[in-house]
């Protein structure tokens, strides 16, 4: 395989189907895109939000545009994989900065980080997370308790 310069180039990967894992080859791939909030493309913004599915069959696509059509699409979820995005690549980045690479506002901003806020408290409570004496996690907080 060569690209444009003649030089070659590393033979890809298989693709496996997303359903059931079957390798598949080029080919014979189904394909097919499905909006999904947490899909954030690597440097391509204008992808993001819209996942691209491989399958080995049609009847395996199918099932699983099913499956992302019964997962809600959160828009503060696309908003937040925006911005892991952009710090990500800049750490440093201020408010302003933030807003101009993600291309979104102050309150979309806001928004996604109050999402991720409540979401990383959920996870915490469902893996019986407590907040100790000392802010250590895990550890239960019996101040008052004897």
């Amino acid at each position: 395989m060569h690209d444009n310069s003649g030089e070659p180039t590393a033979t890809p990967h298989p693709r496996v189907c997303e359903l059931c894992g079957t390798a598949i080859h080029r080919t014979s791939q189904v394909s097919g895109r499905v909006r999904d909030s947490s899909w954030i493309h690597p440097y391509d913004s204008e992808q993001d939000g819209e996942r691209l599915l491989a399958a080995c069959s049609p009847g395996h696509l199918d099932q699983l545009r099913q499956r992302y059509r019964r997962r809600p699409f959160v828009k503060e979820e696309l908003w937040a994989g925006k911005i892991d995005r952009a710090l990500r690549a800049q750490p440093d980045l201020d408010e302003e900065e933030l807003a101009d690479v993600t291309g979104l506002n102050f309150i979309q901003i806001e928004h996604a980080l109050t999402w991720e806020s409540e979401r990383f408290l959920e996870e915490r409570a469902a893996r019986g997370g407590h907040e100790g004496p000392d802010g250590g996690s895990g550890r239960p907080n019996t101040q008052g308790l004897n």
